[in-house]
């Protein structure tokens, strides 16, 4: 895998967003049960085989910004979560 220091902090490299998808859960929260919804990117990193692909959130991917735009531009169908 490939990382490099960003701020201080050692983060692994996009090399791709495959897919996006909105994950929904139900949690329950002071006495209620509430449905959650959870935006994620599946991601291919740098360094790694697609079997390393994570699911990842977008605020994970503030310094991919230009791969998450490219993927919304080539797959306008699938949710935009910025």
């Amino acid at each position: 895998m490939t990382s490099e220091e960003i701020d201080g902090d050692l983060e692994s490299e996009v090399e791709k967003i495959v897919k996006s998808e909105i994950i929904s859960y139900e949690r329950r929260i002071q006495g209620s049960t509430r449905t959650l919804e959870e935006p994620l990117y599946f991601v291919k990193w740098k360094g790694c085989s697609e079997d390393e692909n994570t699911w990842a959130p977008a605020e994970h991917l503030e310094h991919a910004k230009e791969l998450v735009e490219e993927f919304h531009r080539e797959n306008p169908d699938m949710p935009n979560l910025g």
